[in-house]
This record gives C-alpha cells, sequence and structure tokens, in this order.
C-alpha cells in the first residue's frame, strides 16, 4: 500500500469513480467495451494500489461481463434489477436505511452534497441516494483529500479523509448489506448474469476495509486539529446510528466488533435494537 497521503487519497478516488460509473444506467454501443474489457483492470490496478483484496471478485466480474451478448443485454440486466417494477433491488438505498424514499436519509445526503458545492453527473437522474451519485460524492472528497495532501495541508487532507470515512459510516455501511443480499437472491433465483453481484461485493470489501482500517482512529482523532467552528460537517455517529449499523451487519452473518470500538457505542442502545428486531 502507498503511505503517501495524496496518491492513497487518489487511488480511492478512482475507485469510486469505477464504482460510480459501473452502476449508472448503462448506455451508448461503446459502454459495454467499456465496463467488460477496461474496468476489470482498472479495479486491479486500483486494489494493488489501495491493499484492497478484489482479485477474486474482479476475475469473477469479468468472466460474467465476458457472457454479455451486447449493449441491449447489459441494459435489459440493469432495468430488470433496479428499475423494472416490482423492482427486486433498490437502486435508491435509503429505502434500506429508512424503509422508504425522502426520509431522513435523504435529506442528511442533500445536506453532505450541498456543503461541498457537489452536483450530481449527468447520468445520474435519481435522488441522491443511489449508489452511482453516493460513489460519485466519495470520489470527490477523496479527490479533494489528495489536492491538500498534494500542497502539504495535512490538517485539511485530514479533514476531507475523516469526512469520507464518516459518510461511509453513515450511509453506505448501512445499505451495503440488504443491498448485497437482495442481488444474490435475485440473480441466483432467476440465473441473472451476476455481474452487479460482484461489482456489490467488491463494495462491500471496500466498505468493510474501510471501518476496519487502523489507520481510521487516526484520522478521526486527527479531526481534533482542526479549526474551532469548522464548518467540514464531520459528525460523530451518534450511539443509535451505530447499534443500526452493527445490527444489520449481526442480522447478515457479518462481524460487528468494529463497530463498538467507536467513541459513542453504548451497550444498551444496541441491547434495545437488538429487542426491537428486524420490525423495525
Amino acid at each position: 500500500m502507498h503511505s503517501d497521503t495524496d496518491v492513497l487519497s487518489w487511488s480511492k478516488r478512482d475507485f469510486w469513480l469505477c464504482l460510480a460509473r459501473a452502476f449508472a444506467p448503462p448506455g451508448g454501443a461503446d459502454y459495454l467495451t467499456a465496463f467488460a474489457a477496461d474496468l476489470p483492470g482498472d479495479l486491479e490496478a486500483i486494489a494493488e494500489e489501495t491493499g484492497l483484496v478484489l482479485s477474486a471478485e474482479v476475475r469473477d466480474f469479468a468472466a460474467a461481463a465476458r457472457q454479455l451478448n451486447g449493449p441491449i443485454e447489459l441494459q435489459k440486466l440493469y432495468a430488470s434489477l433496479f428499475l423494472t417494477p416490482p423492482t427486486p433491488v433498490m437502486a435508491n438505498t435509503c429505502i434500506y436505511i429508512d424503509g422508504g424514499l425522502m426520509g431522513q436519509s435523504e435529506q442528511g445526503l442533500q445536506e453532505a452534497y450541498a456543503r461541498h458545492g457537489f452536483e450530481r453527473h449527468k447520468h445520474f437522474r435519481d435522488l441522491n441516494d443511489t449508489v452511482g451519485v453516493q460513489s460519485d460524492f466519495l470520489a470527490l472528497l477523496y479527490d479533494k483529500a489528495g489536492i491538500r495532501a498534494k500542497a502539504g495541508d495535512e490538517i485539511e487532507a485530514r479533514a476531507y479523509l475523516t469526512e469520507a470515512e464518516s459518510f461511509i459510516a453513515s450511509y453506505p455501511c448501512r445499505w451495503i448489506s440488504p443491498f448485497l443480499h437482495d442481488l444474490e437472491n435475485v440473480c441466483r433465483g432467476h440465473a441473472l448474469n451476476p455481474v452487479y453481484v460482484h461489482l456489490a461485493r467488491m463494495l462491500w470489501l471496500a466498505i468493510e476495509g474501510s471501518m476496519q482500517a487502523p489507520q481510521i482512529h487516526e484520522l478521526h482523532d486527527g479531526a481534533a486539529l482542526l479549526p474551532a467552528g469548522s464548518a467540514r460537517g464531520i459528525g460523530a455517529l451518534t450511539a443509535e446510528d451505530l447499534a443500526e449499523i452493527a445490527f444489520r451487519l449481526e442480522q447478515d452473518g457479518l462481524t460487528w466488533d468494529h463497530v463498538a470500538r467507536n467513541e459513542g457505542w453504548d451497550d444498551e442502545v444496541f441491547a434495545a435494537r437488538r429487542a426491537i428486531g428486524t420490525s423495525a
């Protein structure tokens, strides 16, 4: 893994840009070529730079992509998964968090985007909570971190990196497991091409790695170095947020010990969330 903050930040930017484009609605004759031929190589290179272990998923993604018989088949697959009612996989990921559209999470995303003057790419015509839009925003944060680090402004670089990790914990960390499970179930149950399953697994690996990486604790400690009154929008997760993240991971059979190590964790709040169960 690269130790230079700017290089690592830009590698993470490239990862999220790749996933943003990969989860955008496919269109154009050249899209499938980029998707099937160029994307695997890009992801392999990024994985090596960031330390992500993606080789198996990249290999399986490339094999599945080669089975697609033209751009129309990819477009039909995307529509059948994310667009055609009754939609089996929620493209609007805040449904997995809030249980519906235009809830608290959608408002939180809108506020986060506004703080950075972020505007959705022309490919993204949906709400703020799609995989593509959130990935595009994370790419912006990592790009800004890289720019600040290259300029020697360590405090500002830490601020952007901390906000990126806080954003991941607040949103992608909370929807990735049910999103991935829906994709796995529908593709397995209907014998659909699993290209998007492999992409979602790469997302899961990146998100899980982000939450467990030792340097993340250092980045959060670095937030204390910010000037008083900073408008970066970095806020600690509440005990309820942490309990929800841990509960969802536990329900999916995944480890959640790293969540309990965050400042603000409360065993009683987590016990109460467990007691509510899946009816919440």
